[in-house]
């Protein structure tokens, strides 16, 4: 007797899809020449700032469309796997393996949404878990770039670009179920 995959071909095609735009924003809009003209300094700026829209927004529609378990996981993993083969993570080539951090840290990310999204809560809980997400996105990204590098982020600027990479993450989560609470209010209109 043969079982039926989890995800059919429609789950496939959007999970691929949103990794594939996350990864081509992260990759094609240039935001660390963007933060650096505004004197904003890294590492990991343009996660702290835009994380949210570049990472958090694409991760939390997979659920939200898909309505399966493991879909921000599959999503959050895609979008590291589509963007290392472009570029190393964050630049840094020593260790070579450098990257695998780009795929844990991800992975962390999308169990993080997955679960706020299990936990079938208002937008704010899920709003919540997309800052979260974020929030752990940014800190194991500066530690793995702070460990190999001995670069990390300014003492003083450390609160405020928490608080951001927070803000950014719930404002991700919360435009990703606007959308979609707003796609099926069209279609029973």
């Amino acid at each position: 007797m043969r079982s039926a995959a989890y995800f059919n071909l429609k789950d496939i095609a959007v999970i691929f899809l949103l990794a594939m735009i996350s990864a081509a924003i992260n990759i094609i809009i240039p935001i660390k020449i963007i933060l650096n003209n505004m004197g904003i300094k890294g590492p990991a700026g343009g996660m702290v700032f835009f994380g949210g829209f570049i990472f958090t927004l694409w991760i939390s529609l997979a659920p939200l469309i898909t309505k399966k378990n493991f879909s921000a996981v599959a999503t959050s993993v895609l979008i590291p796997a589509f963007c290392l083969p472009i570029s190393p993570w964050y630049g840094i080539v020593d260790p070579p393996w450098f990257g695998i951090y780009g795929i844990i840290t991800f992975l962390i990310v999308g169990l993080i949404i997955e679960v706020f999204f299990r936990l079938k809560g208002d937008f704010l809980g899920f709003s919540i878990g997309g800052g979260l997400a974020n929030f752990v996105c940014v800190i194991t990204t500066w530690t793995a770039i702070g460990f190999h590098t001995n670069v990390w982020p300014l003492k003083e600027n450390l609160l405020i670009y928490l608080i951001v990479a927070f803000v950014s993450g719930v404002l991700g989560s919360l435009i990703a179920e606007v959308f979609i609470s707003f796609i099926r209010k069209e279609k029973r209109d």
